[in-house]
């Protein structure tokens, strides 16, 4: 799953122009930790910035340690240790019980800011990304050293990285972050971080209920897709901006998007015919999660005309929340959606603590 890459890049868009920015990456956790390692949080020197490194609380203490990278531009270590002296954590409004480290370093505009003009080029071609940060030196490669390799090939970076990056590159890797060493007995460390694109869901049918739905997909940051054959239905203003709205017939899908670039799509246009083109259509791309709106028996039925196992799709589509009108629904679905992309079964978290 992304790491709120789409709001860090609208960030580096907006201060393309400045000279410098601080990247703060969380390099390693211990215990409760509200992000994890691999997270990111970019800092202009007038003290905006996107991304979290907590829920909030550490991000005031982080500018003051940005502005000593500003100054100084040579990469710093910070750790937040809560389990420190009360009169630090409860300072600073903390109550995690764990251990927070921290890789700050400058990123220069005249140095395309280290990996970023990458990122984004990569990102907006939906080309997954691998990032290697170092985070100890081995005498050769500093601190803040870095080296990022795309799916599509392009290389940039420190070439001791690229070469790490390239023994771990996978069409698909199941793995979110990386602690490697290298150089002469291991003196080097770096962190690998995996930045697949925002997940890509298509709705199928941009009726009423499709509007909440694709709200909360783009409040996660995911590339959504409407389709819909009823003009009065296919109208980009219904939608947020950042959704792409398109108007087709159901069996002509394939002719507007290429199915296997999909990693969710929500079958709900309300129509069993058209469902069932929709479901011919998507079955066959292998896509991670295809969900289809009403209870068994339609998805069964479905499933029947159009030809494939019933198995390949969730229906009735989303988790059981009790959800009944649009907008709960729509948190249903998104859920489930959320939690089969990231391999989890949904369950109550206290559940999963016990």
């Amino acid at each position: 799953m992304h790491l709120g890459t789409p709001a860090l890049l609208d960030f580096y868009r907006a201060h393309c122009s400045d000279d410098d920015l601080v990247l703060a990456t969380i390099i390693a956790t211990v215990g409760s930790t509200y992000r994890k390692p691999g997270a990111m949080m970019l800092i202009a020197r007038d003290g905006t910035f996107e991304g979290l490194i907590s829920g909030g609380c550490l991000e005031g203490d982080l500018l003051q340690h940005a502005t000593d990278v500003f100054a100084g531009g040579m990469a710093k270590r910070v750790t937040y240790d809560m389990h420190a002296d009360d009169d630090l954590v409860w300072s600073l409004g903390l109550g995690c019980d764990g251990v927070i480290h921290l890789l700050l370093q400058r990123l220069e505009r005249d140095r395309s800011f280290g990996f970023l003009e990458q990122l984004e080029r990569a990102q907006r071609l939906r080309q997954a990304t691998l990032l290697a940060l170092v985070t100890q030196s081995d005498g050769a490669l500093p601190t803040g050293a870095h080296g990022c390799l795309d799916s599509a090939g392009a290389r940039q970076g420190a070439p001791l990285l690229l070469n790490l990056l390239g023994e771990l590159a996978d069409p698909r890797p199941d793995w979110r972050f990386k602690t490697v060493r290298f150089g002469d007995d291991g003196a080097g460390e770096a962190i690998v971080v995996h930045l697949p694109p925002p997940p890509r869901v298509l709705i199928c049918g941009a009726g009423p209920d499709a509007v909440p739905l694709a709200r909360l997909l783009a409040e996660l940051g995911w590339d959504t897709v409407v389709v819909d054959h009823r003009p009065a239905f296919a109208k980009a203003e219904r939608f947020p901006a950042q959704c792409t709205v398109l108007q087709t017939r159901p069996e002509r899908l394939a002719e507007v998007l290429e199915p296997e670039s999909l990693d969710a799509a929500v079958v709900m246009s309300h129509h069993l015919e058209n469902d069932s083109a929709y479901l011919v259509c998507l079955a066959p791309h292998g896509i991670p999660y295809i969900g289809v709106l009403g209870p068994r028996a339609r998805r069964m039925r479905l499933a029947k005309l159009a030809g494939i196992s019933e198995r390949t799709v969730f229906g009735p589509v989303g988790l059981d929340i009790g959800a009944e009108l649009p907008a709960s629904i729509a948190l249903s679905v998104a859920a489930e959606i959320h939690a089969v992309l990231n391999k989890r079964d949904g369950r109550s978290l206290t559940e999963v603590e016990r």
